[in-house]
């Protein structure tokens, strides 16, 4: 009995839901079959494949363009069946304006992309998963880089939500960054040349200038949250109404530090505000507040620090709702959880994700990385978990195909560095106060927090100053195993995870007090806490 060969469409729809290797397995026994070539066999099977799934999903359905259900065929280019719109003439595909427009890559193999995206492979990883396991040969690089940007952007541009309740909001600072560039421009000015950075060098405008890009964020008591680039430099007021307002469902509180930016959004729209000043410990430190406060003396002595200060208006407060009794401030503070614990947290969260995971990010793609970011957290708190597994990334992919976002190559190619910044004036302004804060810190190990004006030790860079054989004494009393055998800076790392580091650092900085350390700072770090 002579055996059946199967027509191109039987092929087709037996291999729909075979996985990747099955379904390489069926079109190359099929091209072998027929004689035809494999590569354009593949292409054949997997555009019709995706028809399938899409025609399934109902992507383009309807006209893209006027939104009409009334399309009809309108013949096949290169193996695609087109439509046409018969209200406005315009023809489209299945493709038109989802990500796998102009791509020819297999379902699963997209599925593995994003999956390995989420989970935060490097570009070199995802390439040799795709060569060893997907017979991807001769994909380079730039193509995965470009690949995985346009799931990210993808993912960056879906609805942020709408946040309510008690919300939480701050800014945090990235340094600007030209990563990939051939030619790097300056941020402050056409006539200051942009010299590349080498190693973590301070900018001579500090934080609130145009060299480091302004992330808002903002989040929720349901752990909901709303990040967004707003420009170089300083957030000014109607940027913040135009970017936030519209994810803010007349939120019960406003929580944010003493900028006025926060404080003019919520007279404007009547919300109540939470105001806590930046460097709040060292005020009420100052004031002769005992942090850590042990007996019943102190904590009475603590709270009558706590009332008078509020009362001359100098601590946390809030606004917008006339006078509050500190009694009642006290109750609605901790009724509502009233503090910036979250927000901060959210701050950490994404610098470890822009300079960790991401391994730093060029500046006029950050607004899509952050995006992502967004998106990822709240997925979590929508899910319970981090989208990690494959299951995760067909929902997620499925999301994005109905979504129907897509950065194109040229739009990367031709993508600038265009964001909103201070005025040249401010910028003169702002380096001579930056100066001049800075110059006020006459100790190296001191440093003065630009972000919020506070004072800190780098307790990092003091102990990597000191004798190796100082550093041996105090392995040896930690109990450090194989201490000799680490490299200076592994040490250092060690014995920074210490639960005593603290006291550690006081006994140290003792010996040092006629070299490094006058008595006043000494003084000052155990008062206030202030060793990072």
């Amino acid at each position: 009995m002579a055996k059946k060969t199967l027509d191109l469409n039987e092929v087709i729809d037996y291999v729909a839901q075979l996985p990747f290797k099955d379904f390489y397995k069926v079109v190359r026994e099929y091209s072998n079959t027929q004689y035809t070539d494999f590569s354009d066999a593949m292409n054949q099977i997997v555009v019709s494949n995706f028809e399938q799934r899409l025609e399934k999903l109902e992507i383009n359905k309807n006209c893209p363009n006027c939104g009409s259900d009334k399309v009809s065929k309108y013949g096949k280019r290169n193996n695609i069946q087109v439509f046409k719109c018969k209200e406005c003439s315009r023809r489209f595909t299945r493709f038109s304006g989802t990500v796998l427009e102009k791509t020819r890559w297999h379902w699963d193999i997209w599925l593995k992309v994003l999956e390995m995206t989420l989970n935060s492979y490097s570009i070199e990883d995802m390439r040799q998963v795709l060569i060893n396991d997907y017979n991807c040969s001769g994909i380079d690089t730039k193509t995965i880089w470009l690949w995985r940007l346009k799931l990210i952007h993808a993912m960056s541009e879906m609805p942020m939500p709408l946040l309510s309740g008690v919300v939480q909001v701050d800014e945090t600072f990235i340094r600007e960054s030209q990563k990939g560039s051939r030619k790097l421009s300056s941020t402050i000015g056409n006539t200051i040349e942009r010299k590349p950075r080498y190693g973590r060098q301070p900018s001579h405008y500090g934080v609130m200038g145009a060299e480091f890009g302004t992330v808002v964020t903002a989040i929720d008591n349901r752990g909901y949250c709303v990040c967004k680039l707003s420009g170089l430099g300083k957030l000014s007021p109607n940027i913040f109404y135009d970017l936030f307002h519209e994810h803010l469902d007349s939120p019960s509180y406003l929580c944010s530090d003493a900028n006025s930016v926060y404080e003019e959004y919520c007279s404007l729209t009547n919300t109540p505000h939470y105001v806590r000043p930046s460097n709040f410990l060292k005020i009420i430190g100052n004031h002769g507040y005992v942090i850590q406060a042990t007996d019943d003396f102190e904590k009475k002595a603590n709270q009558k620090i706590l009332e008078h200060l509020y009362y001359e208006g100098i601590t946390d407060k809030i606004t917008n709702r006339g006078d509050i009794l500190f009694e009642k401030f006290n109750e609605i503070k901790y009724q509502y959880s009233l503090s910036l614990g979250r927000v901060n947290e959210l701050h950490n969260d994404i610098k470890n994700f822009i300079y960790g995971k991401m391994t730093n990010v060029s500046t006029k793609y950050l607004q899509d990385y952050i995006g992502y970011f967004t998106y990822i957290r709240n997925w979590r708190v929508r899910n319970g978990h981090y989208p990690t597994s494959q299951k995760d990334a067909e929902t997620i992919f499925i999301e994005i195909l109905k979504s129907k976002k897509n950065l194109t190559s040229t739009e990367v190619r031709q993508k600038e560095l265009k964001l909103s910044k201070p005025s040249p004036r401010y910028m003169k302004v702002l380096k001579e106060e930056t100066e001049k804060a800075r110059t006020v810190i006459d100790n190296p190990y001191f440093k003065f927090n630009e972000e919020d004006g506070v004072l800190s030790f780098n307790k990092r860079e003091y102990l990597l100053d000191l004798p190796k054989s100082r550093l041996y004494a105090i392995a040896k009393e930690c109990h450090i195993p194989r201490y000799k055998k680490l490299a200076h800076w592994s040490l250092v790392s060690v014995v920074l995870k210490q639960e005593n580091i603290q006291d550690i650092l006081y006994q140290q900085l003792a010996k040092d007090r006629n070299q490094l350390i006058d008595e006043e700072d000494l003084e000052v770090m155990k008062s206030s806490g202030y060793v990072l």
